[in-house]
């Protein structure tokens, strides 16, 4: 029997390129005047946009009529902070504008929310070391290694978001003016080696002492220098604040003495009340199973705070429970995989197969050759985005065909790319690279945000999560959601994934 020993495979496994195997492929490749062709087109340009179909190929998939159900979704998508926290306070946003006449261009702050998730997640960080350490978790274990490796994300979910809203509450852009992005990431890089330095000073205090009884004291003065660090770098929310503007009637408005927790109780949570909203997954895989809760371990911000959890259904059942809300005029929150990313001519996002062509120029298929359950079980696909749906096309028997979304972090996409991801850092700085370098194009878009489709085909492959107002969910789904059994999925699990 042949095996894999830990220096590689064995002989009976192996295949070596030999001189003569490549001589052969050599002369298969250049016989053929297509190869050519193709070899000239790629080294020009970007082999993905050469094999995308053309205007005229794009234009006659049609769907026939459409009937559709719209959220009035008026106003600027936020930007400025991670996509997950400009998505959720774009579902607040849209019910607060329907209760009070704010100005067109209003946004709730995300910087406001960014630092408190900066703060808290350090003190998270600091206080799961710490509890790996009494666990016993070996220091090269998978969990502290993730937990080191996702020190201070800028990822989120959505109950990282309802943990931020609920404590911190909310305030208008106008009364909290951040720093720019960039400060955010070099703060990144200066919380994450002060947390890597801090993790090892608890181990070696858990270690003198034989137990952990120090350690919370040790974590408060910790926290304090922490403080001073975010703080300096992103200047802290105010404390209360004023709010002046003019109301879409033109009449001057001031409201006085306000504070951030005040505000999301008094004007906002009485008309969205997060607690009343569900999250839905779909996770195909076979080891996960429908119509039961899961939880992802370490996948919080805050100390005492929600963690992810989901209830898994087949993905016609979130469709029906999307389509009816989006009918009752209640925008849904979506978590996806953006890495297919739709083209730059067509801002729809649409399977790759239906907007480009690979066999024409590789003879050879790409990305539809695995199940989505695959997908995730080889990490080619894993949900890193959220967008909010605010509008669902319908055809004739009432299936839907088509959503909108005016999420800003896809109107600001503009490459055409597959990208096969791994799980690994340098993935996570190339996307964090191109993500800087889209920035500007981002908020040159941001001020006068366009929908962007979402094709039913494309969600059914690429949407993970839905988050919706329980009143759109049935009974036994809602019951079954709110039952404590649940599996625990590990933090490095692809439905545990940090969206951006």
């Amino acid at each position: 029997m042949s095996t894999i020993g830990i220096d590689g495979p064995s002989a009976g496994m192996l295949f070596p390129l030999t001189d003569r195997q490549l001589s052969e492929w050599r002369f298969d490749f250049y016989g053929s005047p297509r190869n050519r062709l193709a070899q000239n087109v790629c080294t020009a340009r970007n082999p993905i946009n050469a094999c995308l179909r053309s205007a005229a190929e794009l234009s006659t998939v049609l769907d026939g009529d459409k009937k559709w159900y719209e959220v009035n979704a008026t106003g600027k998508a936020a930007t400025g902070g991670p996509g997950w926290i400009c998505t959720g306070l774009d579902l607040l946003r849209l019910e607060f504008v329907k209760n009070f006449p704010v100005p067109v261009d209003f946004e709730f702050s995300t910087g406001h929310l960014v630092f408190w998730h900066k703060l808290e997640r350090c003190n998270y960080f600091l206080c799961t070391a710490s509890d790996l350490l009494e666990r016993c978790e070996p220091l090269d274990g998978r969990n502290f290694r993730h937990l080191m490796k996702h020190a201070i994300p800028d990822g989120g979910n959505w109950q990282m978001f309802v943990n931020l809203v609920r404590k911190h509450g909310v305030m208008p852009k106008s009364c909290y003016l951040t720093s720019k992005p960039k400060s955010g990431a070099q703060l990144n890089k200066i919380l994450r080696s002060k947390l890597h330095e801090y993790a090892s000073l608890l181990h070696a205090r858990y270690t003198f002492d034989g137990d952990g009884t120090q350690l919370p004291k040790l974590i408060g003065r910790m926290m304090a220098r922490l403080y001073k660090v975010v703080t300096i770098c992103l200047g802290e929310p105010p404390e209360e604040f004023h709010w002046t503007y003019y109301d879409q009637k033109k009449r001057f408005q001031s409201l006085q003495h306000l504070t951030a927790l005040h505000f999301y109780e008094m004007m906002v949570a009485k008309y969205t009340n997060l607690t009343e909203f569900v999250c839905l997954g779909h996770d195909p895989r076979v080891s996960s199973g429908y119509h039961k809760n899961f939880e992802v371990a370490h996948s919080s911000n805050m100390v005492d705070g929600l963690t992810h959890r989901f209830n898994n259904q087949p993905m016609e059942v979130l469709l029906q429970i999307l389509t009816d809300s989006l009918a009752g005029d209640k925008a849904v929150w979506l978590t996806c995989d953006l890495c297919p990313k739709f083209s730059a001519r067509r801002e729809t996002l649409s399977l790759i197969q239906k907007t480009h062509n690979f066999s024409v120029l590789f003879g050879l298929d790409v990305g539809n050759s695995f199940s989505k359950a695959d997908r995730m079980v080889y990490k080619e696909s894993r949900p890193d985005a959220a967008l909010l749906l605010t509008a669902v096309g319908v055809n004739s028997i009432n299936d839907p065909v088509e959503f909108r979304t005016i999420s800003a972090s896809v109107a600001g996409k503009t490459e055409s790319t597959i990208s096969l991801h791994e799980d690994g850092d340098d993935d996570v700085k190339e996307e964090k690279d191109k993500k800087d370098k889209e920035g500007d194009a981002v908020k040159k878009k941001a001020k006068k945000t366009k929908a962007a489709t979402v094709d039913a085909d494309w969600l059914r492959e690429y949407g993970f999560e839905i988050v919706v107002h329980e009143s759109f969910v049935p009974v036994g789904i809602l019951n079954s959601s709110r039952f404590p059994k649940h599996t625990t999925l590990p933090p490095w699990d692809p439905m545990g994934s940090l969206l951006g």
